[in-house]
């Protein structure tokens, strides 16, 4: 009580004062200490199928008396003692209430808002849902990628969770990958808005054509092992589902700005139109960055646009909704022996020392300093990167919801992709003293030997002869390997409620895509023309003099169709502590490849391989029990039948024939987990156990210059592990979170490897080799993470992380597994860890209707060195660090940011 207030009432009391003004200041005296004694009630609301803060929503404890959510959902109010009927309203949601009575301790409730029909994500999302669906996951919030990426790839933040290893490579941005349970890139299914977008030749993803993803996502949920998915997707490893932000009720602007070391900068503005006149919505988002990179020379420049566009008409909504991210970056795709990055950290891990090694852990040896014009001793030094990327992918889709009722729903999208563009490489790769390209040399090369359009030999070069009919030929040059594709799509589907407890969902999945690969001159280092592929320029089919110029193809031209037609079910049950689903997916998958440049048939027509037509199949089940209110266990089982990648059927990425003993991939899985939730504790443990039979392997391997490429068709291979992630939040300023993984994934057989070259001819017959009880490489087996959120004061947050890898090893070929080497281990990269460190603070303005937030990103604080990616015996046939090739961990990073919305 007010000591003030307090004397006053006594000093008055002792007084010659009225009855009323005695009674007045009793009022006063008792006014004052029922808000004295009032108590905070907070909490969340959000969506019940996607976990989504629900921005907006109005919190009310009496008529005309509440709060409305921020921007995480968040809610804030003040009552004194008493009990009360606290409601929830949100547009297109069913109201909630909660009784709460209220004392002397702080209270926080929590919304879980479910929709008055079926949402799109309902429908075609496949997203699980905590203490129901009955499969491994984890969630990643928009509040956890804002505070922690630090101007990162997104996928960078994926090692926070569970059985999964993302590293960056080569060091370029958008070069990252992501493993899950010891399986590569190619069998992470990713899932943006329900739609798939691995590649329809390899099932890789390129990070680096979704820059910008993670300032459009509401949320991204992780399921690992077959997971929840309807379709028939090489989710073997685990499903990546990417959430776009939708509708807002409310009009919103955000402007994030971003920067950090060498020159890292980003700046993104996003805005929610709200509802407009004639229920129209807009969500739309544009993001530019530049980056110098941490690696030397390693630059980029991406840009990112997001549009969505929304109606409903009755029943139905439309949305229409294009996004891409053009972008040019320069890449570092060449390990290195480890003495030529650090001579200490070769010595400690047992690798030679270089005499002209030890060049730092940035150093990146795909680039030189070139000067166009050599007479100008003052002309401008350029930077030339022998690698660059840049490539451009955009994608749009248009959907139709149609919700009748609260029992149906159907949902059809069609999608379009066309991706341009490709990577670069030169022809010889001389290196100076200074360890860097001599692309001087090739420059001065190109520009004193012969000149003349028919190869006509001139005298050597010299100021004197300048003239403009001279026309140099190049002896060195940067050619340009282009992908153009078109990929069209059509996904349909259907949701049912037959009761209360059954739901039944289905339909069709059909997909088509073309790629043309070929390559073309990108530039000629001082020259003005080149024969590279002799008569005809590699075309079989021309007879010309093989003078291409810039921009002109040469060498090769292929084109690669893939059709692919599916049907999928899914039955789902669920009533009281009880919930079950079986899946069913039927697919039929047809490959073709045209080559363009060999001779032609003697029809006329140009060679083909003809069609290569797989059909596999997939069904899985799970089912889940409450035990409790905070006790869940569940168990899923399936099997998968998958057919062969495209790159996996053909020899060589030109060739026509497809491999001997080419079949379909069979994968039987299962998985059974454990789910304790409170409001302080909530611990998920899972165990799993896949066999994997007729698992392909394939890689490269450069021998003197030549590209070889090697495919196993068939191999066994168990991944087995345990996983267990955890959040405990003890008060409402302090949570701590932390995830295990604890793998055993190895080979299990011998096998036969098929090796050819670059046009996909056997080199040798066969090279059978043994690969028993060897470890599953290229993902680290063992990992910890523990990170701690301290809010001391509202708005103020400290986020210190650690993440740990341990029993990595390095990948391995094939053909270094015979004879005396059957069997044997490949290298086991040291256990490495990292540690992170993000503060912040947010700010309520204009009364909580505007938000401003800071932010510092600190990576990798003690500048630890390891290892973040190798390759078995790259230099040399060890099987130690000696001959291994290897991608070094990025050091010590930083970045700032604000944002701002209204």
């Amino acid at each position: 009580m007010n000591p003030f207030l307090l004397r006053s009432v006594i000093f008055y009391s002792s007084s010659d004062m009225s009855m009323k003004q005695l009674f007045a200041l009793t009022a006063l005296l008792f006014s004052f200490l029922q808000i004295s004694a009032q108590t905070k009630v907070s909490g969340i609301v959000q969506d019940a199928v996607t976990g989504e803060p629900m921005i907006g929503a109005t919190i009310m404890y009496e008529a005309g008396k509440g709060a409305a959510t921020d921007l995480d959902g968040l809610f804030e109010f003040s009552l004194p003692a008493g009990t009360y009927q606290v409601e929830a309203t949100y547009v297109g949601y069913k109201a909630q209430k909660q009784e709460v009575v209220v004392g002397t301790s702080q209270i926080r409730l929590e919304f879980l808002m479910e929709s008055e029909t079926m949402s799109e994500v309902e429908i075609i999302g496949d997203i699980a849902i905590d203490r129901k669906t009955p499969v491994a996951f984890s969630n990643i919030s928009p509040m956890k990628m804002r505070e922690e990426l630090g101007g990162q790839d997104f996928t960078m933040i994926l090692n926070t969770t569970p059985g999964i290893q993302a590293t960056q490579g080569g060091g370029g941005d958008g070069d990252s990958r992501v493993s899950i349970r010891g399986f590569s890139p190619s069998y992470v299914a990713v899932m943006v808005d329900g739609i798939p977008m691995n590649d329809m030749e390899n099932g890789g993803v390129y990070w680096a054509n979704w820059f910008g993803l993670d300032a459009v996502s509401q949320k991204i949920q992780v399921q690992r092992g077959l997971g929840a998915s309807k379709l028939a997707i090489p989710s073997i490893g685990g499903t990546i589902n990417v959430i776009s932000e939708g509708v807002a009720q409310e009009r919103r602007i955000a402007l994030v700005t971003d920067y950090g070391n060498n020159n890292n900068a980003r700046l993104t503005f996003g805005i929610h139109s709200g509802k407009l006149k004639g229920n129209w919505y807009l969500t739309s988002a544009i993001t530019a960055r530049y980056n110098e990179g941490w690696v030397d020379n390693l630059g980029s420049k991406q840009f990112n646009y997001f549009v969505k566009i929304q109606k409903q008409v009755g029943k139905s909504f439309f949305s229409l909704t294009a996004m891409g991210s053009p972008q040019t970056h320069n890449q570092r795709n060449g390990r290195l022996p480890i003495g030529m990055y650090s001579s200490e950290y070769a010595e400690k891990v047992g690798a030679p020392v270089y005499n002209n090694g030890n060049r730092g852990l940035r150093y990146n040896p795909f680039w030189g300093s070139l000067h166009r014009n050599r007479f100008d001793k003052n002309a401008e030094e350029e930077i030339f990167s022998s690698r660059v990327n840049s490539y451009f992918k955009p994608i749009f889709n248009l959907k139709h919801l149609w919700t009748p009722n609260q029992k149906f729903g159907l949902s059809n999208i069609v999608y379009a992709s066309f991706g341009r563009g490709g990577g670069t490489a030169i022809t010889s790769s001389p290196a100076g003293s200074d360890g860097q390209l001599d692309m001087q040399k090739l420059y001065t090369e190109n520009t004193t030997g012969t000149y003349g359009i028919f190869n006509i030999y001139f005298p050597q070069w010299d100021t004197t002869l300048v003239n403009d009919t001279n026309m140099y030929k190049a002896e060195h040059y940067r050619s340009k390997r282009m992908n153009n594709h078109v990929w069209y799509g059509l996904l349909s589907t259907f949701k049912y409620k037959y009761n209360d407890h059954i739901e039944i969902s289905g339909g069709i999945d059909g997909r088509y895509y073309h790629t043309d690969r070929y390559a073309i001159l990108d530039d000629l280092i001082g020259a003005d023309y080149a024969v590279p592929a002799g008569i005809g320029g590699g075309d079989l089919n021309s007879s010309d003099n093989g003078v291409r110029y810039v921009g002109d193809i040469f060498d090769y031209k292929i084109r690669s169709t893939v059709q692919q037609a599916g049907l999928f079910g899914l039955v789902e049950y669920s009533k009281g502590p009880l919930s079950a689903f079986a899946n069913a997916t039927v697919s039929f998958t047809r490959y073709y490849r045209v080559d363009y440049y060999a001779n032609k048939n003697e029809d006329g027509s140009y060679v083909n391989s003809g069609w290569k037509e797989f059909p596999a199949g997939t069904f899985k089940c799970g089912v889940g029990y409450n035990l409790n209110r905070s006790n869940n266990v569940f168990f899923n089982a399936g099997i998968l039948s998958k057919a062969p990648f495209l790159s996996q059927s053909f020899a060589g990425t030109t060739g026509l024939s497809t491999y001997t003993g080419l079949k379909n991939e069979i994968v039987n899985s299962a998985e059974a987990g454990y789910i304790y939730s409170t409001k302080p504790l909530r611990i998920a443990a899972n165990i799993y156990y896949t066999l994997w039979k007729n698992k392909p392997v394939t890689g490269g391997k450069n021998v003197g210059g030549d590209q070889y490429y090697y495919n196993v068709p068939g191999m066994l291979a168990v991944h087995k592990g345990f996983e267990l992630e955890a959040e405990y939040k003890p008060t409402k300023s302090l949570s701590i979170e932390g995830a295990i993984s604890i793998g055993d994934w190895r080979w299990m057989d011998e096998a036969t490897a098929y090796i050819t070259n670059e046009a996909g001819t056997l080199i040798v017959d066969t090279v059978d080799f043994s690969a028993t009880d060897v470890r599953v490489g290229d993902n680290a087996q063992t990992q910890l993470s523990l990170g701690i959120r301290y809010s001391p004061i509202k708005g103020l947050y400290f986020k210190p992380r650690i993440t740990y890898f341990d029993n990595y090893f390095a990948s391995f070929n094939p053909e270094d597994l015979v004879g005396e080497n059957e069997n044997k281990q490949s290298w086991q990269i040291p256990a490495y860890y990292t540690i992170d460190f993000n503060f912040g603070y947010n700010m309520d303005l204009n009364g909580g209707k505007n938000k401003l937030g800071l932010k510092v990103n600190l990576m990798n604080v003690t500048n630890n060195i390891y290892v973040s990616d190798a390759q078995n015996n790259e230099f040399g046939n060890t099987f130690d660090a000696a001959s291994a090739g290897v991608y070094m961990g990025l050091g010590f990073r930083w970045n700032v940011g604000a944002s701002y919305t209204f």
